[in-house]
């Protein structure tokens, strides 16, 4: 019996660990929202950068899964202190399974500002999985569907 539970446990823990996996390709992958959506380009130069960090996301894993460690964890008393000592732990660990996740999921991105070739400044924010920018790049701006991204100017 506790051979089977190890096992399904292992299944479960595998399928949910594959779901958030992707596989990779040659070619960019454009986020889904960007397909038949007009965008505009232009083309400028890189003033300013300065890095920050883009907050994380606060799900459902971090809630629950805190809170069924907190409450596990403040288990074991008996009588109605028990059960609010548990729920409080279950509360506590809510939080905080919340705030490690948000740490968890941030990401290191870059407040590009530039100025473009019409003489307007702009400023995007961006993750740096699409490289660095330095002052001084010169950079194209893509602007669409309520959405912006900078690239290297590819003369």
């Amino acid at each position: 019996m506790k051979a089977t539970i190890v096992l399904l446990t292992a299944a479960a823990g595998t399928l949910v660990f594959a779901s958030g996996c992707s596989f990779p390709s040659s070619r960019r992958v454009v986020p889904s929202a960007q397909a038949n959506v007009l965008q505009r380009s232009e083309l400028g130069v890189v003033t300013s950068v300065r890095d920050v960090n883009i907050e994380g996301s606060k799900g459902q894993i971090g809630l629950y899964g805190g809170g069924v460690v907190g409450g596990a964890l403040a288990s074991g008393g008996k009588g109605v202190t028990g059960r609010v000592t548990q729920a409080a732990g279950a509360v506590a660990g809510a939080v905080v399974g919340q705030a490690v996740e948000e740490v968890a999921t941030r990401k290191v991105a870059q407040e590009i500002t530039i100025r473009l070739d019409d003489g307007s400044t702009v400023t995007v924010t961006q993750d740096i999985s699409t490289g660095r920018f330095m002052d001084g790049d010169r950079v194209r701006v893509i602007n669409g569907g309520g959405n912006a991204r900078v690239t290297m100017a590819v003369n």
